[in-house]
């Protein structure tokens, strides 16, 4: 026979088997414990023996429903096994009053405390966050310098940009028309230029220059010397010998230079003389006659052949 018991505490309907009547038992959701009553006396009154096991073992505790397992509705349920158990919370609050009664009953604060140590254990079981190596740190902060630096570089520039004089679009046009002008006249005024003053040079003296009219000239040169040394600063005048009244020569001159050289200039810019001959005469750096070594000196200018004379002091 099977006695039925509604527990006082959490009005659980237990099942007990009758041979446990007369004996203590406890419920397995309240954990409230009870006198196993007589199966006649269940069937009779159960109501009364609800009662009377609430005045006896006092008021039940208000559990928390997640934390009471449910009761299993079997007929082979013993409720007096749970007395030897002690369920996790019970351990806690135990462990943590320093009391290894089975039969006390935890408070609500045990009961908070406990499932607060069981969140921690939770957290705790959880994998730690790897943690970066050596070389990721020093990559990252190389990066963030990188990134620093680039921030800076950017707000030089724009500082710089800032503190720019503002130039108007009309300076900055009128500034590249003075640097194409002066780039102009570099590369094509100047020489152009140029050109026309040596064109406009040589057509003036074209037009301005004495045209010669006289005799044909011919290039004479010398040289003299004064004791077989270079004679230096010697004036050479060739006079012409008239030969008739047709004849219209004139006279040419040179000076000697510090080799004892001379070239004749008929009328300058015209050098030489006309062919035929000449009374030589010879000047010092003093202006007075110097004699040739052989008393006077007649030359002829030749129209062929080379009109080259060596004169000595």
């Amino acid at each position: 026979m099977t006695i039925r018991y509604t527990c006082a505490g959490c009005s659980s309907v237990l099942k007990i088997k009758d041979e446990k009547a007369g004996t203590n038992g406890k419920c397995p959701k309240c954990k409230v414990t009870f006198l196993i009553p007589n199966p006649n006396d269940v069937e009779d009154d159960g109501i009364e023996i609800k009662a009377r096991a609430a005045e006896t073992f006092g008021d039940s505790v208000d559990m928390p429903i997640e934390l009471t397992p449910e009761v299993s509705d079997s007929d082979d349920f013993d409720p007096a096994d749970g007395l030897g158990t002690t369920p996790t919370y019970a351990r806690t609050a135990s462990t943590a009053t320093g009391s290894t009664s089975p039969d006390r009953k935890p408070s609500v604060a045990e009961l908070m405390k406990d499932f607060e140590a069981t969140k921690k254990r939770d957290r705790k079981s959880t994998p730690e966050i790897i943690r970066p190596v050596a070389s990721s740190v020093s990559s990252a902060i190389q990066t963030s310098g990188s990134a620093a630096a680039a921030l800076s570089r950017n707000y030089q520039q724009k500082r710089d940009a800032a503190s720019a004089p503002v130039v108007r679009l009309k300076d900055a046009k009128a500034a590249e028309q003075r640097a194409l002008l002066a780039d102009f006249l570099k590369t094509r005024a100047i020489p152009a230029v140029a050109l026309a003053i040596a064109v406009g040079y040589g057509y003036l003296w074209w037009v301005n220059r004495e045209p010669y009219t006289g005799p044909p000239l011919y290039p004479v040169t010398g040289l003299v010397l004064k004791n077989g040394v270079p004679a230096e600063g010697i004036r050479v005048e060739f006079f012409p010998i008239v030969s008739g009244l047709d004849d219209q020569r004139g006279a040419s001159l040179g000076i000697t230079n510090q080799d004892g050289e001379f070239r004749l200039m008929y009328r300058s810019p015209f050098e030489g003389a006309p062919p035929g001959n000449y009374q030589v005469t010879l000047l010092g750096t003093d202006g007075n006659p110097v004699a040739p070594a052989d008393g006077s000196l007649t030359l002829t200018v030749k129209e062929d052949g080379e009109n080259d004379f060596k004169i000595n002091l």
